[in-house]
């Protein structure tokens, strides 16, 4: 069974299950169900923990004597795995163990997130079926407010909408900070309703993007908040060609895309592209593909081969104003 991280908690009242799958790229999500997970077992009598990272070479003798060895004095034992990335011989070795599953073992799992292909596989599949799958996921920008909303309520703080954006603007991508500093903000206004003075004057903020959130952000037309990420990437030391490299593809599959639409449904071309594109990109691309007509993407192909040769041929210092005129383009 799929759940998310804030339904956890109401799970482990139950039963603990055979197994616990945790993946996700939210590190936050990821520690604090670990924690909630061992806690609950614990309590349930589940008092040895033993760990083992699951990359290559690793030791599936001593594995696998922990899912066959029982005694009658034993307690209840977790088996942690770390799957750093899945490969033939790990997954394959998870599916000769889950058999031997047995109400005196907990398996958890712990890992990167995992694309359609992974959670379609039959290791997944049949663990998943006896188990709990937590998606540690990071809330994305329509979520994030209703995150740190109720992330200041769990610690008895109230804000308006105003302090809430500012928040947002603040700690987005960057999950870690944002609970060091709520936490922070309430052992000096306990019980408060913060104002925008208080928090402005007291957090240290830790804001932090990837390359993909910027990239979606152009995608749906966002124009401030793309600006605002490649600020933070520049100030960040980011490569600029990686930055040029990882948008030219983008743009060039989105250019592909239009030739072919006026042919075949958007749907299906977006069911056929590979890899597999989560529902939540397809979303994405069909907003940019909506907004952006086929001669608008042709000029961000030709806008993208001038920055291609400003940065790699001219070494040009105007590179990332290039860089931010194909961001004002996209609209």
């Amino acid at each position: 069974m799929r759940i998310y991280p804030e339904q956890l908690a109401q799970h482990l009242k139950q039963k603990i299950p055979a197994c616990i799958l945790i993946f996700g790229d939210e590190i936050l999500f990821s520690l604090e169900a670990l924690q909630q997970i061992k806690t609950s077992a614990k309590q349930q009598g589940y008092l040895e923990i033993f760990q083992f990272d699951m990359g290559v070479n690793f030791a599936s003798d001593d594995i696998f004597n922990h899912f066959v060895s029982r005694s009658l004095f034993s307690e209840k034992k977790i088996i942690l795995l770390t799957l750093p990335k899945t490969s033939k011989e790990n997954t394959a070795f998870i599916r000769e163990v889950t058999p031997l599953l047995n109400e005196d073992i907990l398996l958890i799992i712990q890992g990167p997130k995992l694309n359609t292909q992974q959670m379609n596989s039959v290791w997944f599949k049949q663990l998943e079926k006896i188990g709990l799958f937590v998606a540690t996921l990071a809330p994305n920008q329509q979520r994030f407010p209703q995150w740190i909303f109720q992330r200041l309520k769990s610690l008895q703080l109230e804000a308006s909408n105003e302090v809430i954006e500012y928040l947002c603007v603040h700690f987005e991508g960057n999950l870690l900070g944002a609970k060091q500093e709520f936490e922070k903000l309430a052992l000096i206004y306990p019980k408060q309703k913060l104002t925008l003075q208080q928090v402005e004057k007291n957090i240290t903020t830790h804001c932090h993007f990837s390359i993909f959130q910027w990239v979606d952000s152009l995608l749906v037309g966002a124009q401030g908040r793309s600006l605002r990420i490649l600020k933070q990437l520049q100030n960040e030391d980011t490569e600029i060609l990686l930055l040029s490299a990882t948008l030219s593809s983008e743009i060039q599959k989105l250019l592909k895309i239009s030739y072919q639409k006026n042919t075949v449904a958007l749907e299906q071309l977006l069911e056929q592209q590979q890899p597999k594109l989560w529902t939540a990109k397809k979303q994405i691309l069909k907003k940019a593909l909506t907004r952006l007509d086929t001669q608008r993407l042709e000029q961000l192909v030709q806008m993208s081969a001038q920055l291609e040769i400003a940065i790699k041929v001219e070494n040009s210092p105007q590179s990332w104003l290039l860089l931010e005129r194909i961001c004002y383009a996209f609209i």
